[in-house]
């Protein structure tokens, strides 16, 4: 696989080829952020259920907007959150200091801005994470 450009070789390129590395790049770490969701937030998704004494498993969690100073986010105080039987339940002020910044980062690797109908789905089996 052949390296990436060096800094000092990235000012020499032209602006159609800088603004293509800088999209697969963004593509990359977006799938990068993708792949690690699921298993930050299905730890997290757990202790909040196991609090409750709620053993089920959850299949999926979606998470909403949240519009902040700088844009929006997702929100990380709460999930609607699909268990395997079907049911849904809404976990409000859960802990996520484990995958807050996950959740952060994945927005600051999308292509297109966030708004307020934004949602973003975190499935846990099989692993993916989509946004609606």
């Amino acid at each position: 696989m052949p390296s990436a450009p060096t800094l000092p070789a990235l000012d020499s390129l032209d602006d159609y080829e800088l603004n293509r590395l800088f999209t697969e790049a963004g593509s990359i770490l977006l799938k990068r952020s993708e792949a690690g969701l699921p298993a930050a937030i299905l730890e997290t998704i757990r202790e909040a259920l196991d609090e409750d004494g709620d053993t089920r498993k959850p299949l999926r969690a979606v998470f909403t907007t949240t519009k902040w100073d700088n844009g929006y986010y997702w929100y990380p105080d709460g999930a609607r959150v699909t268990l395997f039987d079907g049911k849904t339940e809404e976990i409000e002020e859960m802990d996520l200091s484990g995958a807050e910044d996950a959740l952060t980062d994945h927005v600051s690797y999308l292509v297109d801005p966030l708004d307020s109908t934004d949602s973003l789905t975190v499935t846990f089996d099989p692993p993916s994470a989509s946004v609606d």
